[in-house]
């Protein structure tokens, strides 16, 4: 299946190209030197527009994904990128969490990648992020326009307030049969912690990979965390080790593989 990037239906250009460049040209879930089994099942857990599904598709055509997607305005789009392109996962309007309920979101139209749980949620802080990063990345290209960042980004991320349904991982692998996770692909805007807490210790020998993003930023609630991800995984029985730092190394954000050192013999 060929991707063609003109065709994806994204809610913000600027969102479908970056995460397009993320996911299918770096392969930033996947480290170089693995590859996924032939009939792999693959769990998209904040899939967004779909793109990390869609990628999951060029490379294993017979990989069957279940992909989450809380925010109604995202889950729209995610449902069409995936049927437009033929690939028949199963689609869950719901965030993966430690608890089943309802949670509050914040919503950010302008850049859809970074709305989270109410709880979650640092507006302050992923703005900053997003304004270094564009410093870095574009300063000698925006001219005057550098000093309408900080007027541009106000509005990106100006606020929506969504409820959204929450469950737990291990409820959804028992309602739906599941007997194996080949990936489990979690980027989740600070839940990741909440997410891996919703896993019974009976299903973790199912999980034979792991893609995650780690928040991990100084003088918030998140701090010291990566080491300690590390070490629950690590107690599970994975394999850790970095695929990088999404940002600055100030940033916080650090990228995770972990694999079960004989993968076959998982469960």
């Amino acid at each position: 299946m060929d991707v063609v990037p003109e065709l994806i239906e994204g809610i913000n250009a600027h969102e479908t190209s970056f995460l397009y460049e993320e996911i299918f040209v770096r392969r930033a879930y996947l480290p170089d030197g693995v590859s996924l089994p032939p009939d792999s099942v693959v769990f998209d857990v904040g899939a967004n527009i779909g793109l990390y599904s869609l990628f999951v598709r060029t490379v294993c055509p017979a990989a069957v994904v279940y992909a989450f997607e809380p925010l109604p305005p995202v889950f729209r789009k995610l449902e069409r990128n995936l049927v437009a392109h033929g690939v028949p996962a199963r689609l869950f309007p719901y965030a993966l969490s430690d608890t089943e309920g309802e949670a509050d979101f914040v919503f950010y139209p302008g850049y859809t990648t970074m709305s989270a749980a109410s709880s979650h949620a640092a507006t302050g802080v992923d703005r900053e992020f997003v304004r270094q990063r564009v410093l870095a990345e574009r300063r000698d290209d925006l001219g005057d326009a550098a000093d309408l960042l900080d007027e541009m980004l106000e509005y990106r991320f100006r606020e929506e307030p969504y409820v959204c349904r929450t469950r737990r991982l291990s409820d959804v692998i028992a309602e739906c049969g599941v007997t194996r996770i080949d990936m489990l692909k979690v980027d989740v805007q600070r839940a990741e912690a909440d997410v891996l807490r919703g896993v019974d210790d009976d299903h973790w020998p199912l999980i034979r990979r792991i893609a995650l993003e780690v928040h991990d930023e100084p003088g918030t609630v998140t701090e010291g965390r990566l080491p300690e991800v590390r070490e629950y995984l690590r107690e599970r029985g994975f394999a850790v080790v970095p695929l990088g730092d999404d940002g600055p190394a100030e940033s916080g954000r650090h990228s995770l593989f972990a694999h079960r050192p004989d993968p076959a013999a998982a469960g």
